[in-house]
């Protein structure tokens, strides 16, 4: 019995004559003993996986929190650059080729000025959510700024594929939006980089699509601009200028 407690076997028990002499009693303390360690050992291992359970929550709240936007729940810049990163390795695999989107609200700073930085804030997260509904499986939409986001399109096979879902996405931002009581519209600029084999980096990438958007904003608000090459072969913001809508 005692054998068996020290090997942490709880349940063993000692047997109890039917006299209940002085052996009996040591006997039955024994198993009093038995139980108490029993129900303590049932404590620590609950306890244990209570911890457990608890450590593995939080680390997957750091992992969750390291990965994505904390206003917007979005991707952020690290997560999206080891997403596109990732897609250009594997794109000598695949024959469907991807697209970079860089957005930047216009005027924002209006809304911010007019309605203050809570109704700012309350606008990113409806922009965020907008822009998510607007996109297919297997694309990922990042915030990267204070109203700037990336979204990487997968498997589209051509520029237009790619311009279309520009056009859905700055479609659906230009819906109104409720702040502060009051209906308040905002449009966003739009670059548009198709992976081309003279962009062959993320940087390359990401910038490409940055200067279509600012290429976009010196032409005015609410336009789509692809980013490619022009007619005499030199990479740059082309000629390919959509108004979405029109």
């Amino acid at each position: 019995m005692i054998q068996e407690l020290a090997a942490l076997r709880f349940d063993a028990r000692a047997t109890v004559g039917p006299d209940g002499d002085i052996v009996d009693a040591v006997a039955a303390g024994v198993n009093s003993l038995g139980e108490e360690l029993a129900a303590s050992f049932e404590e620590v291992e609950r306890r244990v996986a209570d911890r457990t359970a608890e450590l593995a929550a939080a680390t997957r709240e750091l992992r969750h929190r390291a990965l994505h936007d904390d206003l917007t729940g979005l991707s952020n810049r690290a997560a999206f650059w080891d997403r596109l990163d990732h897609r250009m390795h594997l794109a000598s695999n695949r024959s469907a080729g991807f697209a970079v989107l860089f957005l930047d609200l216009d005027d924002f700073k209006r809304v911010n000025d007019t309605y203050g930085h809570a109704a700012g804030d309350e606008l990113l997260v409806t922009v965020a959510d907008r822009i998510s509904a607007a996109l297919r499986a297997g694309d990922t939409a990042a915030r990267v700024g204070g109203d700037e986001f990336l979204v990487l399109l997968d498997d589209v096979a051509t520029a237009e594929a790619a311009l279309a879902v520009a056009h859905r996405i700055s479609e659906t931002l230009r819906a109104p939006y409720e702040l502060d009581g009051h209906s308040y519209t905002i449009t966003a600029s739009v670059g548009v980089a198709v992976a081309l084999d003279g962009l062959p980096t993320v940087d390359a990438m990401v910038a490409a699509a940055d200067a279509a958007m600012y290429d976009a904003k010196r032409r005015g608000q609410g336009l789509c601009v692809l980013y490619g090459r022009d007619r005499h072969g030199q990479v740059g913001p082309a000629d390919r200028v959509t108004w979405p809508g029109r």
